[in-house]
């Protein structure tokens, strides 16, 4: 008798980092920084990571270089109320987007979240070219 091991399913952590790992290269697919236009690798989330009911949306994700990320003093992370102001004034239709989704209760349906950001990622939907 031939004993096969059945395969588990991923553990939560495990699709939680894959989804934050194909979130990174989405919006790393864009190769100049939002703010200034030099070149940029740093994914920022508009609405913080904690908030998992907009965590893994692409339109919560800006491409920054790291002085505009983390290093500057006006930088996102150093001056976020000045971020949100800037980002509202650049992206209005994602902004109020986001103000209405940071809201909604997140089902917590990782494989959903895989799902969709692996077709956005093979569709090649958000691109070098997506202009706002």
């Amino acid at each position: 008798m031939l004993i096969t091991k059945t395969k588990r399913k991923p553990s939560r952590k495990t699709l939680k980092n894959k989804c934050d790992g194909i979130w990174r290269k989405i919006i790393r697919s864009k190769t100049d920084c939002e703010m200034c236009g030099k070149i940029g690798n740093n994914p920022h989330h508009v609405i913080g990571r904690d908030n998992h009911a907009v965590r893994w949306d692409i339109r919560n994700g800006c491409l920054l270089c790291s002085g505009c990320h983390t290093m500057n003093n006006g930088s996102a992370h150093k001056d976020p109320q000045d971020f949100m102001i800037w980002f509202g004034n650049r992206r209005p239709e994602d902004y109020e987007y986001l103000l209405k989704q940071k809201n909604i209760i997140w089902d917590k349906d990782y494989d959903k979240v895989l799902e969709y950001l692996s077709d956005i990622k093979n569709a090649g939907i958000y691109s070098k070219n997506l202009t706002y």
